[in-house]
């Protein structure tokens, strides 16, 4: 059962603290949010509120604020891990992007070479255009 004071607002601000721990946002900008950046504000934005719903004036909202607190100090005394997860994101997003390259590169260095063969193609067409035309003058 929950306390008289605690409002459908904190409980939807509860969620909205759950749901960014759990690395599942529903407002976009907060995907991928880093723990270490976890504010009030965050909360109430993702709980569907102003940035300034929750407030220390409040003693109702206290509770809630330590938690956000202790989150954010979680996380910064677990950087080492969470320095190693990013180190992996990065990685492998490197791959992807040298893949990429790649592939790019492959189409690039395609299309140079269809240029180069039309260039070639209407070089000779010029010639022969021009030879043509030197012939049609010879007969008149």
């Amino acid at each position: 059962m929950t306390p008289k004071y605690f409002s459908k607002g904190l409980a939807a601000c509860e969620e909205a603290l759950q749901r960014l721990l759990d690395g599942k946002p529903i407002v976009p900008e907060h995907v991928g949010l880093n723990s270490s950046r976890l504010t009030a504000s965050i909360v109430s934005l993702e709980a569907g509120f102003d940035r300034g719903y929750l407030k220390r004036a409040r003693k109702a909202h206290l509770p809630i604020l330590a938690k956000i607190e202790a989150s954010r100090a979680d996380t910064k005394n677990n950087s080492g891990s969470h320095n190693e997860k990013r180190m992996v994101r990065l990685a492998a997003k490197l791959l992807l992007l040298e893949g990429e390259l790649a592939m790019v590169r492959a189409q690039r260095d395609r299309v140079l070479s269809q240029n180069l063969q039309l260039w070639e193609q209407v070089r000779c067409l010029e010639l022969i255009a021009r030879k043509n035309k030197s012939q049609v003058r010879l007969h008149l």
